[in-house]
């Protein structure tokens, strides 16, 4: 194995410290009829590993509340799909003991902690051990539901710019059928506003922000096998990003970034990441998450069908005014063929939207070529 094998994206793991509100407020932007919610206490599970050691005894301590055995976590686990299937979300809410879902909580707060984009059998998952340590990166958890399947948690935060690779290693076929239910969650949902994006193709890209835009890049093609990468500098001028905002006012700023599919969901949209360096002025990549948290998945980018401007429109309102989703930057592109928004549900969803309005009519009938390519297959220079 030479690189992370991709699948489709099975999930996105967003952690939160009270799941329920977070899926409630999922549920009211995505249309997610049905969340199947399972508190995973230390007892439910088995082979648990925590930053490359396992469980130990908890030293005898005569404490006045229950001891913990070190090495040993939980956590309550809500799964939920949009109703065409096309987006999965894991909310994660830890509930006690060391683990990477706590530790996320308590340094950077709600947010994407990873994706999961890889399933492989027990020879594939030793493989994919063997990679990892090939390129000094550590299993950073594990554990397995019993009679499921095993979740490998991959530390790949300084490399890929802040985030987990995780991976299912299935120890049934429809190991996600098997999964152990507790209770279900359903709530009340407005179908006409949240008829497009229950109806969304799926997330085109996680938005990952970084303070170095090149060296995360080659690791990324490095670790994803993908060697080609569009190459962006979009700044404030004609051509390029026009009337950009940042939190409602005029801004003139400046931003790199490398783009690159990495597979397709189960609806066969593609899907992938986009590398941000935020460069020159004030941005929401740089004072309002970069800076106060580090380099992470700021934003997914949804692609919501819409028919005209007076649908969107429509959309646009009832984030401003009813989900609280202030534009915390917005910019035309490319001689204002589109336009795109970025709403903040960070409160109520723990990221960033990105949402493309309806193109112009002089749009171009095909892609944009790139300012420049990113090619890592290309032959080293002498």
């Amino acid at each position: 194995m030479d690189h992370i094998p991709v699948d489709t994206l099975y999930h996105a793991t967003v952690i939160s410290a009270d799941a329920e509100t977070t899926a409630r407020h999922h549920s009211e932007f995505y249309g997610v009829e049905r969340w199947d919610v399972t508190d995973f206490t230390p007892d439910r599970l088995t082979n648990q590993t925590i930053f490359g050691r396992v469980p130990t005894a908890p030293p005898p301590l005569d404490l006045s509340t229950p001891n913990p055995t070190p090495g040993t976590f939980g956590f309550r686990l809500a799964r939920g799909t949009t109703p065409n299937g096309a987006i999965t979300f894991n909310i994660v809410q830890p509930t006690g003991g060391l683990s990477t879902f706590e530790e996320f909580l308590v340094t950077r707060g709600p947010g994407i902690q990873g994706m999961c984009m890889t399933s492989v059998d027990k020879a594939g998952a030793e493989d994919l051990k063997s990679f990892f340590r090939g390129e000094s990166i550590r299993l950073a958890q594990s554990y397995t539901v019993p009679g499921v399947a095993e979740f490998l948690y991959f530390d790949t935060r300084a490399d890929l710019g802040g985030y987990y690779v995780e991976a299912i290693v299935p120890l049934v076929d429809d190991w996600q059928a098997a999964m152990p239910v507790d209770t279900t969650w359903s709530f009340e949902i407005d179908e006409a506003r949240a008829a497009y994006s229950r109806t969304s193709p799926g997330i085109t890209h996680f938005g990952v922000i970084v303070p170095q835009l090149r060296p995360v890049i080659e690791r990324s093609a490095k670790l994803f096998g993908r060697d080609l990468w569009r190459g962006m500098h979009w700044r404030t001028e004609p051509g390029s990003l026009e009337e950009p905002t940042n939190n409602g006012k005029p801004v003139k700023h400046s931003y790199f970034t490398g783009r690159a599919d990495l597979g397709k969901n189960s609806l066969g949209q593609p899907f992938g990441l986009e590398i941000v360096q935020p460069v020159f002025g004030p941005s929401h990549y740089k004072e309002d998450f970069l800076e106060p948290l580090g380099a992470g998945i700021h934003h997914i980018d949804l692609k919501v069908p819409m028919a005209d401007w007076a649908e969107w429109e429509k959309f646009s309102e009832w984030l401003l005014e009813d989900m609280d989703a202030p534009v915390c930057m917005s910019g035309w592109l490319r001689d204002k063929v589109a336009l795109f928004e970025y709403h903040d549900l960070r409160p109520r969803l723990g990221y960033v939207v990105e949402l493309v309005a309806p193109l112009m009519p002089h749009c171009p009938k095909k892609p944009w070529a790139p300012d420049y390519w990113y090619d890592f297959a290309g032959s080293q220079a002498s």
